[in-house]
Order: C-alpha cells, then sequence, then structure tokens
C-alpha cells in the first residue's frame, strides 16, 4: 500500500485514496513526492510500469485516473491504456466502447497520435483517418505549400493521413499531394541531427509539429516558435510532458 500523505494539491482526494490502495513501484513514490505538481504524468507513467507485474493494479489506477483525472487529457491518456488492457484481455466490446467515447470531439492531439498506428494495425482506416485528421487540424487550415515548412517528424503524421487515405479508396487531396511532395525530399529521421533545422537548399527553419500554426508577423513573414523542451508541457494542450506525449517515440 501506498504511504504517502496528505495528497498532492494536484490531485482529488478519490484519485488519491486509490493511489493509496495500491502499491505502487518506488521510483514513481519518489516523483510522487519531489514533484507534486506533476502527479497526472507520474500517475498514467504508473500505470504502464504496475502493467507488467499487476494487471489488476493497473487497471484500477486507470479506472482512477479517468473518473478523477488532473486535467482533461489526464482522462483521455488513462481511457487509452484502459481500452488496451482490456482488448488484451480479450474483452473487445469494452475497449471498442472506450474507443467510442475518444473519438468523440475534443480528442487530443497527444491521444490521437497514439490511437491512429494502433487503429491502421486494427484495420480500422476510418477512424485511424479521423484521428490523423485531429494531429494535422492546424496545417490542413493552412495552404497546402505550408507543408514544405515541416522536417520529417512533423510530416509524418501527414503521411499516415496520406496512407490512410489511399488505403480508403479517397482521391489525393493538394496536402496528400504536398505531404508526398516534401516527403522525397526530406533527409531519414535518423539522419536529422536537429529537427529545427532548415529547409531544402538553406530555406527557412521548418516546423516540427504540424498542429503549430506560427504567428504571421507581416506580409509573407512567420515566426516560427520552437517545440516544447522534452520536459516541458506538451504544445497540444494534453497535460502531459512533450517526451510523454506528441514527442514521445510513442506518438511518431
Amino acid at each position: 500500500m501506498t504511504d504517502i500523505s496528505p495528497a498532492p494539491a494536484a490531485v482529488p482526494q478519490p484519485l488519491w485514496d486509490a493511489v493509496r490502495g495500491l502499491d505502487l513501484p518506488k521510483q514513481h513514490l519518489r516523483d510522487l513526492t519531489s514533484f507534486p505538481e506533476e502527479a497526472g504524468e507520474i500517475l498514467l507513467d504508473a500505470v504502464d510500469a504496475l502493467r507488467e507485474r499487476d494487471v489488476g493494479a493497473a487497471r484500477t489506477l486507470a479506472e482512477a485516473l479517468r473518473e478523477h483525472a488532473p486535467q482533461p487529457g489526464h482522462r483521455q491518456f488513462a481511457t487509452n491504456q484502459l481500452a488496451a488492457m482490456l482488448r488484451a484481455e480479450g474483452r473487445t466490446e469494452e475497449s471498442d466502447a472506450l474507443l467510442e467515447e475518444l473519438m468523440r470531439p475534443g480528442l487530443e492531439r497527444g491521444v490521437a497520435l497514439l490511437l491512429a498506428e494502433d487503429l491502421a494495425g486494427q484495420g480500422a482506416y476510418d477512424k485511424a483517418l479521423h484521428c490523423y485528421n485531429v494531429v494535422c487540424r492546424g496545417i490542413l487550415a493552412e495552404p497546402p505549400e505550408t507543408v514544405a515548412e515541416l522536417n520529417r517528424l512533423g510530416l509524418m503524421p501527414l503521411l499516415g493521413r496520406a496512407r490512410m487515405r489511399e488505403l480508403l479508396g479517397m482521391t489525393p487531396d493538394a496536402h496528400d499531394l504536398a505531404t508526398r511532395s516534401t516527403d522525397a525530399y526530406l533527409p531519414p529521421l535518423e539522419n536529422l541531427a536537429d529537427l529545427q533545422g532548415g529547409g531544402p537548399n538553406g530555406s527557412a527553419p521548418q516546423r516540427a509539429f504540424p498542429g503549430e500554426i506560427p504567428a504571421r508577423t507581416g506580409p509573407g513573414e512567420r515566426s516560427t516558435p520552437p517545440p516544447p523542451g522534452r520536459n516541458e508541457p506538451c504544445s497540444c494542450g494534453s497535460g502531459r510532458k512533450s517526451k510523454k506525449c506528441c514527442g514521445s517515440p510513442l506518438a511518431r
């Protein structure tokens, strides 16, 4: 049983009551003590850690996070974790019901990134496309030529979107065509020393995240904010650190 009291200010008491009934990994207990303002993030990580040794406890914690999430984004991540556990147990109807809940308006970009590849792997191309559209919403609202400003990391969700549209037999739209064209000249991700490096032929720095719409500072000018650091809050607004959300290898 977890023995830390009182509850961190950022954690609702009902959630803390559930946490105290579980045997959390020691590292997460230390993190809760040292970084109470990141309790939601830490508890989401604890769900993944618990799955390796006590699926029942992991499910209990995920359910508690769903019901009493410190931030709305935490609820969505916990819902995704719970759906994955239920599917692994063969409880597909319950898992599918949770996924349908996530597909409603308000889906966070970080969760959408995690869902997209899973759904594509299951052959649910229409739902995967929906998730990719959520991730790419910002860049899709801009002219197709702005796709050329993205680097390899930023282009990957658009490539996923184009792939789903192709599998669904849809005619490529202007953003699909721009995505394929940009993909042809960008170096592989592993060769990018700096994800904020310049575009082809020394052009302006490229954007790493397709959801960010830089502010225009004048005719033909564009101010491009850098993506958040790995330990900073993710730009998608989920409440998780960038390294655990849109900046996570799992979300690429």
